[in-house]
């Protein structure tokens, strides 16, 4: 079974990492506030202290997180970071909503490390991370996508692939 680490416990993403461990995923989570990722722990996910810690135990790295600035930080901390944590092939699905700039930055840092990017943001609200009935437009390696799609399929029901990385920001600002 496919490892998911799942990072930001808000209002979006404790549903998707609800929604993961619900789908039999065996799921590690991180938020910046412990207390937050509680019901998850309950519920059988474990608990990595740094997005690197998390990155090095999983296969697919999933965000939710507020906006550019946190990703980018999340994604690319030399120390800290899921960069420096990630082993070569792993892959890593950014849910949140990104500029194309941002999240094509983050794809090149990772390409550079053999590591697959997706922008994959979302679009359905707090009601429809819940009960997974959400669009999900995906930019990247459409071949690694596919091959990984199962996890985003957990969250929502209208999973799309869009086109290259940068695409489903792109989407996401136009819908």
């Amino acid at each position: 079974m496919t490892k998911i680490g799942f990072i930001g416990l808000g209002t979006m993403g404790a549903s998707f990492a609800t929604n993961l461990i619900k789908a039999g995923f065996d799921v590690t989570v991180n938020d910046l506030h412990r207390q937050a990722a509680e019901p998850h722990l309950r519920a059988g996910a474990k608990w990595a202290d740094t997005p690197r810690e998390l990155a090095a135990a999983t296969d697919v790295v999933m965000t939710s997180l507020p906006g550019p600035p946190e990703i980018e930080a999340v994604a690319l901390d030399a120390s800290d970071g899921l960069i420096a944590g990630m082993r070569p092939g792993s892959v890593f699905f950014d849910l949140s909503t990104n500029s194309p700039t941002s999240v094509r930055h983050i794809g090149e840092a990772f390409a550079a490390k053999d590591l697959h990017c997706f922008d994959a943001p979302v679009s359905g609200g707090p009601k429809g991370a819940a009960s997974g009935k959400l669009a999900i437009w995906v930019g990247g390696d459409r071949e690694v996508f596919e091959a990984n799609r199962a996890c985003l399929d957990a969250l929502g029901d209208q999973v799309r692939y869009i086109g290259a990385i940068g695409a489903g920001a792109v989407a996401k600002l136009v819908h």
